[in-house]
């Protein structure tokens, strides 16, 4: 197995150029076809994406509003608190 002969080598490349070739063809023509009849298509998939993208903003954006009433509850309660304070303060001074 010193040498390869020329028939070989060219037998062994064209077995080698028509496996690739015939991947090749197969996923080219198929390539448009869904990989399984359960398998959505693309246009559905495109619909979702776009339901995903309205779901994530409007999660982002109660986020924020969330963020904001929460301070407001906080300072609600920062003044709740002071304004017991002086009532108690003015129960205590009156008696």
């Amino acid at each position: 197995m010193d040498r390869v002969t020329p028939t070989t080598f060219w037998g062994a490349v064209t077995v080698i150029a028509a496996a690739i070739g015939a991947v090749f063809s197969m996923s080219v023509s198929h390539s448009g076809e869904p990989k399984h009849p359960e398998a959505a298509a693309e246009e559905d998939v495109n619909q979702i994406e776009v339901k995903l993208e309205r779901v994530a903003t409007d999660v982002e954006y109660n986020k924020v509003l969330l963020g904001d009433l929460k301070t407001e509850i906080r300072e609600l309660r920062t003044e709740q608190n002071e304004s017991s304070r002086e009532i108690l303060e003015a129960i205590r001074n009156g008696n």
